[in-house]
């Protein structure tokens, strides 16, 4: 038994009525994949607060979202609830099934889908069959017509309002045809006895807002796909309306399909021209339509007739059996229509005696329209994000074709530079680089820290154990460094203490260590140096300070600083063999040197 719908607040029923969008996100089931942007043909997902998010106003249901989520991050709005009320009214129900109905319900067969239909309460049951024949008959007629420059075929929804959003002004070429579903349905109510309610079961998500165009005139009374159909049935138990009988015989005959292709488009209007033949063009899915278009406005391409579709045929839809190849699923339809032992009906002769039904609708424009920024400002986006026109990757990862395309809808608020992958890769790199040398680097002076310090001495306090090689260490700290804080700010005191910091490391050797011990307290580490010798270096030390002042630039000032040292000298011997030692014995003569005023150096005893 497979999950059932996501159930939300639902007024989704007959034309007029308010319902919800059709596309909806769930947020706690977000995982920041980021598949659904990546997928959508018309960049309608953003990303908000650590989730995806449709932009209704862009968005053209066309449900890849929805099966690209394997979390069910986005879900299509659950109208089982709508077709329930129905079946518990005392108003006959008819069952309008897609002709993929055998591919969608694969493996039930079609004695067992009408079985299953009958059990829920539904009165009769049908196909959009004769619904397609009837449109494809009109499309030879829009298509025969001389007035027509050119027409674009207008039985896919989704194709549909990606032309009226995105290609607005090609909108009037849109075919004024109804859906077969539409002419099949006002087909129903022509000659069913008394009123009926009327369920389409749609093989795509967008029909389901489709069908309460108010054009159609309520000829669809409910809408689900063939997903909420399937949970229906394996339900069914559930279920308090059950048990009508219906007026069918399971072996009813069989109509060939003889005007039509797939979902109503004219057999005649591909069999009488060529492969080569430019009047006819078909295209399948947005992106090749969109390229279609985009040729068609520049004048490279002047078909008359378009052949438009998202999917690959109906059968190809989202909510026919979403776990099976195409392949599959026409093996299954072609093995349904070809099962012996049933009468076969042409339907060229019985449209001829079938009620008149009206089969004419219009199309609007309805652009979608964003803010474009100049081009200083999509510079100013693509600098936020690390990019100049030299170092453009165009990727694609973030789900935009360019990396200016990218900056554009991050301008129009459609997308965040969290979306670029390799720059999430370049800032994680950096922030693991900085992590590793903020562990043994001081972040204010970018010297060596205390415990890069510490583990340096120990380093060399076990050489000296070992080998005897001689090993100083001098603590040096700045004379009344708090009133350079106090006087100038904190910002001149940390570009003191940097300043400070290079001076030493430029006086010392390759072979020594300088560190940011604490505060305004240095450590030189001087492996081979004995006690006269690193005396000699604190002292040099000091008059370099003494002599030349330090001088920083803060804020668009320099700033002349005069500055002293003292320091504490101590070296490995008999009284300071471990490290700790070491240490005490220098802090000791450094605060020995501190107490006799300023500019003064002590040696550790030893």
């Amino acid at each position: 038994m497979t999950a059932g719908p996501v159930h939300h607040m639902s007024f989704a029923g007959g034309a007029g009525t308010l319902r919800e969008p059709l596309i909806q996100q769930r947020p706690e089931a977000c995982r920041e994949c980021w598949g659904c942007v990546r997928v959508c043909p018309v960049r309608a997902i953003r990303v908000v607060d650590g989730h995806s998010e449709v932009i209704q106003e862009k968005c053209v249901d066309c449900g890849l979202c929805v099966n690209e989520c394997g979390n069910r991050g986005h879900v299509v709005r659950d109208d089982t609830a709508v077709v329930l009320d129905l079946l518990r009214a005392r108003m006959p129900v008819v069952a309008l099934l897609a002709t993929e109905f055998a591919a969608a319900l694969h493996p039930l067969t079609t004695a067992q889908i009408e079985r299953a239909l009958e059990t829920l309460g539904f009165l009769g049951i049908e196909s959009t069959l004769l619904g397609e024949e009837l449109v494809a008959r009109e499309y030879e007629r829009v298509h025969a017509r001389e007035d027509m420059l050119f027409v674009l075929r207008s039985t896919c929804p989704v194709a549909n309002r990606f032309v009226q959003k995105y290609h607005p002004a090609l909108a009037p070429a849109l075919a004024p045809v109804v859906p077969p579903y539409v002419a099949q349905a006002r087909l129903i109510k022509a000659t069913y006895e008394g009123d009926v309610a009327v369920v389409y079961v749609s093989p795509c998500y967008a029909r389901k807002d489709e069908a309460f165009d108010p054009q159609f005139g309520g000829a669809v009374d409910a809408c689900i796909d063939f997903t909420e159909l399937r949970y229906l049935i394996e339900h069914a138990d559930g279920y308090p309306a059950r048990g009508r009988a219906t007026r069918q015989s399971a072996r009813r005959p069989r109509l060939l399909k003889e005007v039509s292709l797939t979902d109503g488009f004219p057999r005649h209007t591909l069999a009488s021209r060529d492969m080569t033949d430019s009047a006819v063009h078909v295209v399948r899915g947005l992106p090749a339509l969109d390229r279609l278009l985009r040729a068609m406005a520049a004048g490279e391409a002047a078909p008359a007739i378009v052949d438009m579709l998202n999917c690959e045929g109906c059968i190809d839809g989202p909510a026919v059996n979403p776990g099976l190849s195409l392949f599959a699923k026409r093996n299954i339809e072609r093995a349904a229509n070809e099962m012996p032992g049933t009468t076969r009906v042409s339907t060229r002769e019985l449209l001829g005696v079938l009620p008149t039904v009206d089969l004419v609708r219009s199309f609007g424009a309805a652009p979608v329209v964003e803010p474009e920024p100049s081009v200083a400002e999509l510079a100013a986006v693509l600098a936020a994000g690390g990019f100049s026109e030299d170092d453009m990757i165009d990727c694609g990862a973030c789900g935009y074709p360019t990396c200016e395309a990218h900056a554009r809808a991050i301008y129009q608020g459609l997308s965040t530079w969290e979306m670029c992958f390799p720059l999430q890769r370049s800032r994680l790199r950096d922030a693991s680089e900085a992590l590793a040398a903020a562990q043994t680097l001081d972040p204010s002076t970018g010297m060596w820290n205390r415990r890069a310090f510490t583990d340096r001495l120990a380093l060399e306090a076990a050489r000296f154990h070992r080998y005897r090689t001689p090993l100083s260490l001098v603590l040096a700290d700045i004379d009344g460094f708090s009133a350079v804080n106090d006087e100038l700010g904190e910002a001149v005191g940390d570009a003191v203490l940097r300043a400070v910091g290079e001076r030493l490391v430029e006086g010392a050797r390759s072979t020594d260590m300088v560190a940011r011990y604490s505060g305004d307290t240095f450590a030189l580490l001087l492996p081979g140096i004995g006690k006269t010798a690193a005396f000699a270096v604190a002292e040099k030390v000091r008059a370099a300070f003494r002599e030349e002042p330090v001088e920083v630039e803060v804020g668009g000032y320099t700033h002349t600083v005069p500055l002293t040292l003292c320091a504490g000298v101590s070296t490995a011997g008999p009284s300071a063999t471990e490290p700790i030692e070491i240490v005490e014995a220098a802090d000791a003569a450094l605060r020995e040197a501190a107490g006799a005023g300023r500019d003064e150096a002590r040696l550790a005893p030893g």
